[in-house]
């Protein structure tokens, strides 16, 4: 069974140990320390939803982009044009995402040592 988090405040031991009628400066900078580390969290849990949500978005402007761009119907010569330079930036966005693969598992790595 789990403790309750009422049991495990931080908060709560500082004052029954101290009191609470005239603190000492230590006792001030860990309450505050305390605190500030209470009411931290993280942002990528709770904002990982609308990070998704963007990206859908901005794969279907993409889409609906290449869409009127093939309906202009360009010339070959723009085609030649645009080929390397889309195929540099798929190709950067690819070494990217490699990359922070290879750091997340580095860093995964540190940690377990």
């Amino acid at each position: 069974m789990k403790p309750k988090p009422k049991e495990l405040d931080p908060l709560k031991e500082l004052l029954k140990e101290h009191g609470a009628i005239a603190p000492s400066e230590g006792f001030s900078l860990r309450l505050m320390n305390a605190v500030v580390t209470s009411y931290k969290f993280s942002y990528s849990k709770q904002y990982r939803k609308q990070e998704r949500l963007g990206k859908w978005i901005i794969l279907v402007l993409i889409a609906c982009s290449l869409l009127i761009f093939v309906e202009l119907k360009p010339s070959i010569l723009v085609l030649e044009m645009i080929f390397p330079v889309f195929s540099f930036a798929v190709g950067l966005v690819i070494l990217i995402f490699m990359l922070k693969k290879i750091g997340k598992l580095n860093h995964n790595s540190e940690r377990s040592l």
